[in-house]
């Protein structure tokens, strides 16, 4: 399970700033300035954490925490990086829909994307992506560095319901799938949208073993509820 690194990667040059300059540590004394880092990181990993959430990944907080807190130490946890992320792939295969299809074939789901961008008040981006705006919001759009605030339902073309927030749920615009991105820029704070993006938007050719079959469209109901900046 592989995810962006943005968050991490900009904290990391913060870091390396101010331990080599001088004046940047006078405007930012060394507590505040762990406490911003730990606010941008914390933010993330609370966001990695809602994404294991709907792939129906429970997570013990106190267990994570007290982990987290020895990697950050530099201790051993008792399982390799690698072999976590094995792990975890597997959790999620062993837990999705047994019938899922390996792959769908790139006709069949171009097929259902013309079906849909046919329908009234649909919307055909040059990306290929379909937008229909089921019930207006209000207000501004988020934008890519934006977090929304949001709850949905994802479906594959066959109508099997892969994927549904039980609550709502965090992200950041810019780390999720390129559909979606683009998708949530289009959206307002109190509407119902749906978006479909054929697998190139999505997870392409390969998919997620057990979880997304490969060349899949994604076709997902998003209730955009807020948008924090």
């Amino acid at each position: 399970m592989k995810t962006a690194h943005k968050g991490i990667i900009a904290a990391a040059l913060l870091v390396g700033l101010s331990a080599t300059d001088a004046a940047a540590q006078a405007i930012a004394p060394a507590d505040t300035l762990s406490t911003a880092v730990g606010t941008v990181l914390g933010n993330y990993i609370r966001g990695s954490l809602d994404q294991l959430a709907t792939l129906g990944v429970p997570v013990d907080n106190e267990v994570f925490i007290a982990t987290l807190a020895r990697v950050v130490k530099g201790e051993a946890t008792g399982i390799a990086p690698d072999e976590a992320d094995a792990w975890i792939d597997r959790y999620i295969s062993a837990t999705r829909p047994a019938d899922l299809p390996d792959s769908f074939t790139p006709e069949s789901q171009q097929a259902f994307l013309d079906a849909l961008a046919s329908q009234s008040g649909a919307v055909r981006r040059p990306s290929g992506l379909v937008f229909i705006e089921e019930q207006a919001g209000t207000g501004e759009k988020p934008g890519p560095t934006d977090t929304v605030e949001l709850k949905y339902t994802l479906r594959f073309s066959d109508g099997t319901v892969a994927d549904a927030t039980g609550r709502p749920v965090r992200f950041k615009v810019n780390e999720l799938t390129p559909g979606f991105t683009e998708g949530l820029q289009m959206m307002q704070p109190g509407g119902r949208y749906r978006i479909a993006m054929p697998a190139s938007l999505g997870y392409g050719e390969e998919g997620i073993t057990g979880a997304v079959p490969g060349n899949a469209a994604l076709d997902f109901t998003v209730e955009l509820i807020n948008i924090i900046k």
